[in-house]
């Protein structure tokens, strides 16, 4: 298998992130809301999106993002991560290391294609902005 990259998706919450903990171990629930961009040779718009994400008690999360990609030729492209996001420290500073599946799909002509994909997502989130970067991989299959 080979991974191209389709693009850079950056994310940010545009409201407070709710999170609860009611259960002993320190799992939990998440929910918030964002926008953000998506930048590539085949996939550029703006991204409204929503998080429901799971905490483990070991203080990793598990993201549940969904969102919708609008792009300049008027398509839309709906869009699912999931995966795990750790929690690490680099130069001192806190920063979660995703690693997510992501699936796409849409109605527009141009952008049908991606129904038929999965992709991996790298990323970086800061958890004190709330700001994540993260690339974009098509899973190419490389058939013999």
């Amino acid at each position: 298998m080979r991974l191209d990259q389709l693009c850079v998706m950056e994310l940010q919450y545009t409201s407070e992130f709710h999170y609860v903990s009611p259960y002993e171990g320190g799992s939990g629930k998440g929910w918030g809301l964002g926008e953000g961009t998506t930048t590539g040779d085949r996939l550029t718009g703006t991204v409204k999106w929503s998080n429901h994400p799971n905490g483990r008690g070991d203080g990793a999360m598990q993201p549940g993002v969904r969102g919708v990609i609008s792009t300049s030729d008027g398509a839309e492209v709906m869009f699912d991560l999931t995966g795990r996001t750790i929690f690490l420290e680099r130069d001192g500073e806190p920063v979660g290391r995703q690693l997510l599946m992501t699936l796409f799909e849409s109605e527009h002509d141009d952008y049908r294609w991606l129904n038929d994909t999965v992709c991996m997502t790298e990323g970086a989130i800061d958890p004190e902005r709330k700001v994540m970067r993260a690339e974009v991989y098509l899973c190419v299959p490389e058939l013999t």
